[in-house]
C-alpha cells in the first residue's frame, strides 16, 4: 500500500467450499491479507492452510477472535451461527462480513445492529450478486434513465445438472436442509436471499408479498421449496416485481464454479427494458447485458460476466470501506429488510395471503 500504509489482517471463520470465491479477493490484494482460518474440521483446515499459505490456524472461533493481529472477520458458517459469531466478532473489536442471510430471526439481527453500534465497527452483509458486474451496470443504467421511469422487474431462476453425475455433497449441503441450522428454505432464504436482494436494490422496498410455494423431497430426505412464485408490490407506487425458481435434473446448465443454477433479470422501464441474461453460470449463449430503447438494442460486451468478479469486488468493497470509515454493502438494516422480504414470501405461502414485510419475525 501507499505510504507504508499497514494491510488490513482478516480471518475466516469458516473453510467450506464458498471460500474458494471469499479468497479470490484476498489474492494478490495489496490492501488486504489473509491473516488466519477457523474451521471445526481439522482436515478441513488444515487443505485450506496449506493451499493459500496461512500460517494460523484456530478449531475454535473464540481463539480467532482473541488474536490481537485479526482486525476483520469475515464469517462464512451456518446461517445459525451468524448472530452469535458475528456479534462476538464485534464485541472482540474486529470489523464484520457476515455471510447471507444476515441472521435467520429479525431479533438476531437487530441484536448484531445493536452490537456493531455500540462496537463502534463496519459490519455488512456480504451478498455478492450486488457486486455482480452485469447486475452493476444494469443498475447503472437504470439509475441513469436509460430505459425511463421503472416499472417492473422479473427474476427468473433455475436449478439443473451440470452434465456430469452430480450430486449434491452431502458434507456441504446437509446444513442448508436442516431449518435449525438454515432457518428454512433454500431455495426463498437461502438462495433467494441473493434474488431479493437486487429486487429492492434496483426499485425500493415492497409493501406486500404473495407467494406459491411447494416443498418436494429430494435426495437423503431433504425438502426443496422448488417449485416457487413469488410476487411482490412496491411500496407508494403500482409497480410489481415476481420471482420464479424451478428445478430439474435434466436441465443442463454449463457452470465454472460446480453450482449448476443460474439467473435471469428484466427489468421494464416507460421507454425500454434491461436484461441481464446470467450470473451464477453460462446457460444463456447472449451478451451478459442487452438493453432495448426507443426500437434499438445494444449489448454490453465489454462488461465481466465472470461470477467470481463478483466477489473480488465484493472483497475489495469491505477493505475500502473499513479504510474509508464507510458503510459497505449491505447495512444490517437493509440485511434484516431482505431477510423480512424472504420470511413475508414464506408465510404467504403458508397462509395463503398477502404479507407485509412488517409481519414477519
Amino acid at each position: 500500500m501507499s505510504g507504508g500504509a499497514k494491510k488490513l489482517r482478516v480471518g475466516f471463520i469458516g473453510a467450506g467450499a464458498i471460500t474458494d470465491l471469499h479468497y479470490l479477493g484476498y489474492k494478490d490484494n495489496p490492501k488486504a491479507e489473509l491473516h488466519a482460518i477457523c474451521d471445526v474440521d481439522e482436515a478441513q483446515l488444515q487443505r485450506r492452510a496449506s493451499e493459500w499459505q496461512i500460517g494460523k490456524t484456530y478449531t475454535d472461533y473464540r481463539d480467532l477472535l482473541a488474536d490481537p493481529d485479526v482486525d476483520a472477520v469475515e464469517v462464512i458458517t451456518p446461517h445459525h451461527l451468524h448472530a452469535e459469531m458475528g456479534i462476538g466478532a464485534l464485541e472482540a473489536g474486529k470489523h464484520v462480513s457476515v455471510q447471507k442471510p444476515m441472521a435467520i430471526s429479525v431479533a438476531e439481527c437487530d441484536a448484531m445492529i445493536e452490537a456493531a453500534a455500540r462496537a463502534g465497527k463496519l459490519m455488512r452483509v456480504f451478498e455478492n450478486f450486488r457486486f455482480y458486474p452485469p447486475l452493476v451496470k444494469a443498475k447503472q443504467l437504470l439509475d441513469a434513465g436509460a430505459i425511463g421511469e421503472p416499472l417492473s422487474i422479473r427474476i427468473k431462476c433455475v436449478q439443473g445438472t451440470s452434465g456430469e453425475d452430480w450430486e449434491i455433497p452431502y458434507r456441504r449441503w446437509v446444513w442448508r436442509f436442516d431449518p435449525a441450522q438454515s432457518g428454512g428454505g433454500r431455495v426463498i432464504l437461502d438462495y433467494g436471499y441473493h434474488l431479493f436482494s437486487i429486487a429492492q436494490w434496483f426499485m425500493g422496498a415492497p409493501e406486500k408479498v404473495f407467494a406459491w410455494i411447494t416443498h418436494r423431497p429430494i435426495q437423503h430426505g431433504w425438502m426443496l421449496d422448488s417449485p416457487a412464485v413469488v410476487i411482490w408490490k412496491y411500496k407508494n407506487a403500482e409497480k410489481y416485481g415476481s420471482y420464479e425458481a424451478v428445478t430439474s435434473d435434466d436441465m443442463l446448465v454449463p457452470t465454472k464454479y460446480g453450482r449448476p443454477e443460474d439467473e435471469w433479470v428484466e427489468l421494464t422501464g416507460s421507454r425500454g427494458f434491461i436484461w441481464v441474461n446470467r450470473c451464477t453460470s453460462m446457460l444463456l449463449d447472449r451478451p451478459a447485458v442487452e438493453m432495448y430503447r426507443d426500437g434499438e438494442t445494444t449489448a454490453f460486451p465489454e462488461v465481466d460476466s465472470d461470477w467470481g468478479a463478483s466477489f473480488v469486488a465484493g472483497v475489495h468493497d469491505f477493505v475500502d470501506a473499513v479504510a474509508e470509515g464507510r458503510q459497505s454493502e449491505l447495512s444490517g438494516e437493509e440485511g434484516k429488510a431482505v431477510l423480512r422480504f424472504c420470511r413475508a414470501a414464506q408465510l404467504s405461502a403458508q397462509e395463503g395471503r398477502e404479507v407485509r414485510p412488517e409481519e414477519t419475525a
